[in-house]
C-alpha cells in the first residue's frame, strides 16, 4: 500500500510541476492565446498578452464565442472559418486585422489547431501581432514604386525619360508589328 500511495504522491506533484510550467509559458507567452472549447467556440481561457493588445478584460472574452468578440468584425466569415477548423483542425490567416477595444486595427498572423485536453476537444489561437512588420512591409512597397516611378521620369517635366524608353521600346515594337500599326518615337 505504501508504495501505490508514494507512486500517487509522485503523480500528483509530477502534474502540478506541469500545471506550473503549463501556465508560467501562458502567461509571460509574447503571442496572443485564445483556448476555446471545439464544440461551441466558446472562449474559456485568454493569456494577459491577449487582453492587453486588444484592451478586453479578461472577462469580456470568457464564455463569449469567438465571432461575438467585437475584434473579430466579420461574423458569417468568422462562423465559417471555426466551421473549417472544426472540420480540417488547423486554420491560418498570415494577416488578419482585429479591432481592439478602442477601435484601433491591429494586424496579426493567427493560427489554430484543434487537439485532446482532459477528454475535450479544445481549441487553441495563437496571434502574434504583426501590425509594425505590416506597416515597414508597406511602407517599403510604397518607397519601391516611388523609386521606381523618379527612375523613368524626368524631375522637372515629369514627362517619360530615356531609360523608360529602353525599358519599352522593344515590347511596343513588337506590339505595333502584331498589330500591324505604326509607331513614331520622339
Amino acid at each position: 500500500m505504501n508504495v501505490k500511495k508514494e507512486k500517487a504522491s509522485l503523480l500528483e506533484l509530477s502534474l502540478k510541476d506541469s500545471e506550473i510550467r503549463y501556465r508560467r509559458l501562458f502567461e509571460a507567452a509574447q503571442d496572443g492565446i485564445l483556448i476555446l472549447d471545439a464544440e461551441t467556440g466558446a472562449i474559456t481561457d485568454v493569456n494577459p498578452f491577449m487582453v492587453n493588445l486588444l484592451g478586453y478584460s479578461r472577462e469580456e472574452f470568457i464564455k463569449k464565442k469567438l465571432w461575438q468578440m467585437g475584434a473579430f468584425q466579420d461574423i458569417e466569415a468568422s462562423k465559417d472559418a471555426f466551421e473549417a477548423l472544426q472540420k480540417n483542425q488547423y486554420i491560418r490567416y498570415k494577416d488578419l486585422p482585429l479591432k481592439a477595444k478602442d477601435g484601433r486595427l491591429i494586424q496579426v498572423a493567427f493560427v489554430s489547431n484543434v487537439y485532446w485536453a482532459g477528454g475535450e476537444r479544445v481549441i487553441q489561437c495563437n496571434i502574434r501581432d504583426i501590425t509594425e512588420r505590416k506597416r515597414v512591409t508597406d511602407a517599403l512597397i510604397e518607397s519601391e514604386s516611388s523609386l521606381r516611378e523618379q527612375s523613368v521620369r524626368d524631375h522637372l517635366t515629369g514627362l517619360f525619360n530615356r531609360r523608360y524608353m529602353e525599358e519599352t521600346l522593344n515590347r511596343e515594337l513588337l506590339r505595333a508589328t502584331r498589330k500591324r500599326l505604326s509607331l513614331g518615337v520622339i
